[in-house]
């Protein structure tokens, strides 16, 4: 059977991105996509809300929202009040190559002037601007931060989808609470978008009670990090798991010798450091206290740096007692021994002093 079709009064098209199709789509709504299309239509115009809501039937107030949406999903480009399509990144290549070739070339600036700005009315730029113009060539898409669906996508979700079901009544009976559109929002988020599944999910939020994190936006961000290291089996996130709490084990070890309390959650940088004392050069905290003193008796201050530096020392000269220590202290070798040693402590305390408790 042929096909033939005769589009007649359509034969007036506009084009629409694929990339609206492949990736805007899912998570979309009706006012989303009646902003877009008005916008695709009528491109070259300049039109106002006003205009679009008149269009549309959208209330004005939505308007903004629905283009942000657009620009967060990387199909349009906001400058100041002007919307514009995102370059690809092959025309963003080929700029940039255009560009710098030129520059290569040494060509002069008004070539090179015209040939960024062929198509602006305002021909008179400065040097800054060109600079600028191949930066942004050499700039990629970002990724962003995973958007979340909106109240009537995950609605509608929530009717057909019985994994989804499933994974919000496990998550009402571990929170306590009956969850909202955008608890549930968050959890269809984590399951598509970050493709999460469905009992890492769980398992997700279980770990989140037991260290009193028990929250849609602890949830949320914990899942997104998962997400982005690829744990996507029990077995991942059960090691996870384990080593983020041997790591706040060790930060434990650190903080109660150096009599620390009421720390609150420890940074990146601290558990790091903890992980290197303890989980790595295995001292004790009789040594960790040791090296907080003689810190604090020289510097008058904990300084993170510095402590690492005395501990580097003592590793690298197999010390890991006290009797050790004054052993090695008494020896007469000790300052040919401080001589090997692959750094220096003022120079460590002046890179890094920001690392405090």
């Amino acid at each position: 059977m042929s096909i033939k079709i005769n589009l007649g009064a359509w034969s007036s098209v506009f084009a629409v991105p694929s990339k609206i199709v492949d990736e805007g789509l899912k998570f979309s709504d009706g006012v989303k996509l009646k902003v877009l299309l008005y916008v695709l239509r009528n491109s070259g115009n300049e039109i106002t809300d006003s205009d679009i809501s008149a269009a549309t039937g959208v209330n004005v107030t939505d308007i903004p929202e629905a283009l942000d949406y657009w620009v967060s999903m990387g199909i349009l480009q906001k400058s100041e009040n002007e919307y514009k399509p995102v370059q690809t990144g092959a025309e963003e290549k080929e700029n940039y190559n255009s560009v710098s070739e030129k520059f290569s070339n040494n060509n002069s600036i008004e070539e090179i002037k015209e040939e960024i700005y062929s198509n602006k009315e305002n021909k008179e730029v400065t040097v800054e601007e060109i600079s600028s113009e191949v930066e942004s060539a050499k700039q990629r898409f970002t990724v962003t931060r995973p958007q979340k669906p909106d109240y009537v996508f995950t609605s509608q979700r929530l009717a057909v989808d019985e994994e989804l079901k499933i994974l919000v009544g496990e998550a009402q009976t571990a929170l306590g609470k009956v969850l909202s559109n955008s608890d549930i929002s968050t959890l269809l988020m984590l399951k598509d978008t970050c493709g999460l599944p469905l009992d890492v999910i769980i398992m997700l939020i279980q770990y989140c009670i037991s260290i009193d994190k028990g929250n849609m936006r602890a949830i949320e961000k914990i899942g997104i990090g998962w997400a982005d290291e690829g744990i996507d089996t029990l077995e991942a996130a059960d090691d996870k798991i384990r080593r983020v709490k041997q790591m706040n084990k060790n930060f434990s070890i650190v903080s109660s010798a150096f009599g620390l309390k009421n720390v609150g959650s420890p940074t990146k940088k601290q558990l790091e450091y903890s992980e290197k004392w303890v989980g790595e050069w295995k001292f004790s905290p009789e040594m960790l206290r040791e090296a907080y003193e003689r810190c604090v008796d020289s510097k008058g201050a904990m300084k993170f740096s510095y402590i690492d530096g005395i501990l580097k020392r003592w590793n690298s000269n197999g010390i890991r007692n006290k009797k050790e220590l004054e052993k090695f202290e008494s020896s007469p070798d000790k300052k040919n021994s401080t001589r090997k040693t692959s750094y220096n402590i003022d120079e460590l305390d002046k890179i890094d002093t920001l690392d405090d408790f």
